[in-house]
């Protein structure tokens, strides 16, 4: 019986960690946090019904897929697999999945453990454990692309007092950009500071200049041990024409991505 009230315990410890964990990798509101097995069931059934396509981010890749069952009493759901075969042959290690809704959906956003491949009506597909936090807000998400890696977009501006910084972008959407940096001052401010009249560097389409509010500061350590700051901003009152080159910029990225990757 002791035996079996320290299992309790640790499973209980262990889904506290896993909830924390997940909250602290959103940037959403706590009041839009799904926590109960029966209501996340209910919010991947909904992604099923209205055939939601997601991202899939895992290990520095991403894959567009879908939700396809739902088993409420095991909680576990399965998910299609992508349309790039490397990315579904990597899948399986990665310790940690990011699902993120895509454009014209209700936004979704969770973490979730492992994945393990499965056969699902008789096509390649993978099955997860629910996440410990599924978020759901009812308005309309923006599609993030990651941007070139070899050739990386930057953006440049200054602090309150004068001096200069400059960043590398690490995806971009509609909505915002995620900066990436090692520089130890910028990754210091805070969520709902203002960068006003940001230069982002959009490489041959072009440069605009934007004011930037971070919503969403993180960090993390690359292999070496660095220490890598990642600020996700929104756009403060994006103009039209900056939007239309954002649109652009996004959709030429995508397809560019879709076209290089191979194909089984």
């Amino acid at each position: 019986m002791i035996a079996d009230l320290l299992n309790d315990a640790a499973a209980a410890a262990a889904a506290t960690s896993a909830a924390t964990a997940a909250a602290a990798a959103s940037d959403l509101h706590a009041d839009f946090a799904q926590q109960h097995p029966l209501q996340i069931a209910v919010c991947l059934r909904k992604l099923i019904s209205s055939q939601d396509f997601v991202a899939v981010e895992f290990g520095g890749r991403q894959i567009v897929s879908q939700v396809l069952d739902v088993d409420s009493r095991n909680a576990r759901f399965v998910f299609d697999a992508g349309s790039v075969a490397a990315d579904n042959r990597a899948l399986p290690a990665a310790q940690r999945l990011v699902f993120r809704s895509l454009p014209g959906s209700i936004r979704t956003e969770f973490a979730t453990a492992a994945a393990e491949p499965v056969v699902f009506e008789g096509r390649l597909a993978f099955e997860a454990p629910f996440p410990a936090l599924l978020y759901y807000v009812q308005r309309r998400e923006f599609f993030r692309v990651q941007t070139p890696l070899l050739e990386p977009y930057r953006a440049t501006g200054r602090y309150e007092d004068g001096e200069a910084f400059k960043v590398e972008l690490q995806d971009l959407s509609l909505g915002g950009v995620a900066l990436r940096t090692a520089d130890a001052r910028f990754g210091a401010l805070e969520a709902g500071c203002v960068l006003r009249n940001v230069a982002v560097q959009l490489g041959d389409y072009g440069i605009l200049k934007l004011d930037l509010e971070i919503v969403a500061p993180r960090h993390s350590f690359s292999a070496s041990g660095e220490c890598r700051f990642i600020m996700g901003c929104k756009f403060v009152a994006l103009p039209r024409t900056a939007e239309r080159m954002l649109q652009r910029v996004i959709t030429q990225l995508e397809t560019r991505r879709q076209a290089l990757a191979p194909r089984e």
